[in-house]
């Protein structure tokens, strides 16, 4: 399933608040991976895709057998891109909320989603007890009633 170019994700918020501060705490110290996935919780697949996304504004190095990300950009450019996070469209939910009308409800706490099709077909919802197909009874006989507490 593809996005629509014009919707905003709905991590977006979250995802611009945790790239503004990996910025902010790089431009006081470099910081190993490991210590950015502490700083934004998550794990080594999440820190890499948050250190693509910063792309040139960083510089990777080893530095006694381990990665340490350093800013290399200076503070006036840093100070520049984390105006412009602030700038960003704020996130907007890609849900289209549920009308009332694709819902329809059956007795007392079961609802039915009506999907939207091409295809139009006729839905009879039935109030009826569910009951045991009587091919399926035939075979294996008439099903015990459970006893729930």
């Amino acid at each position: 399933m593809t996005r629509a170019s014009y919707v905003t994700p709905g991590q977006t918020a979250a995802r611009i608040d945790n790239l503004r501060r990996l910025v902010a705490e790089l431009m006081i110290r470099p910081l190993r991976r490991d210590e950015i996935g502490n700083l934004l919780q998550m794990g080594p697949s999440g820190v890499r895709k948050y250190l693509v996304d910063l792309g040139s504004r960083i510089t990777t190095a080893r530095v006694d057998s381990e990665s340490v990300c350093f800013l290399a950009i200076t503070t006036e450019q840093a100070q520049a891109y984390l105006a412009q996070l602030a700038t960003a469209p704020v996130a907007r939910p890609t849900g289209v909320p549920k009308r009332p009308s694709d819902v329809a409800k059956i007795g007392t706490g079961r609802l039915v989603h009506i999907m939207e099709d091409d295809v139009h077909y006729s839905v009879r919802l039935s109030s009826a007890a569910p009951a045991r197909d009587p091919l399926v009874a035939a075979l294996f006989g008439a099903r015990v009633p459970e006893v729930r507490a």
